[in-house]
């Protein structure tokens, strides 16, 4: 079975993944990362603090998401705010974080040759990184609890008015 490879391109790339966070299929992806021999650079660090998940973004090359039911993705945001483009799954809110071309790669969920090559083309370009980086931090900003608040804020304001209107009388 090959090491991830698409054109042998990955296999070849000094990257490792780093996955936080925990599940019931933990020991099932160890063993597999052990028997395709990956199991030195792949990593499972399970739950960490608040500080080492900051230190982890920060440190991100890349940020996939691959699942398919983010309803929101704080994760995905919070990794855009610390500058890292993102290659995520064509689904739910994913695709309203993720500006594909912009600040990252969408790709069509269980697609492993399409997500393999989103991550390839990131890791291989280091100028492409960082400029989709900078778009993540941008569009993150746009995410920041103050703008956020005064949009709904605006939003309430606006159903207030409509309420306060009466409405025009019936014709007779």
């Amino acid at each position: 079975m090959p090491s991830l490879c698409c054109d042998g391109q990955p296999a070849t790339l000094p990257a490792e993944l780093e996955i936080i966070g925990d599940g019931t299929c933990r020991a099932d992806w160890t063993a597999l990362a052990d028997r395709l021999g990956l199991g030195a650079r792949v990593r499972f660090r399970g739950f960490v603090s608040e500080d080492e998940l900051l230190a982890a973004y920060g440190r991100a090359a890349v940020f996939c998401m691959p699942g398919v039911a983010e309803l929101q993705s704080l994760a995905t945001l919070e990794a855009m705010a610390a500058g890292t483009p993102v290659v995520a799954a064509d689904a739910m809110a994913l695709p309203h974080l993720v500006h594909h071309g912009r600040n990252g790669w969408l790709y069509t969920p269980g697609t492993v040759g399409e997500l393999t090559a989103s991550l390839a083309s990131l890791l291989s370009d280091e100028v492409l990184r960082s400029r989709m980086g900078a778009v993540s931090r941008e569009i993150a900003a746009e995410h920041a609890i103050g703008g956020t608040l005064d949009r709904f804020e605006a939003i309430y304001r606006q159903v207030l008015a409509q309420q306060q209107t009466p409405a025009p009388a019936a014709a007779a």
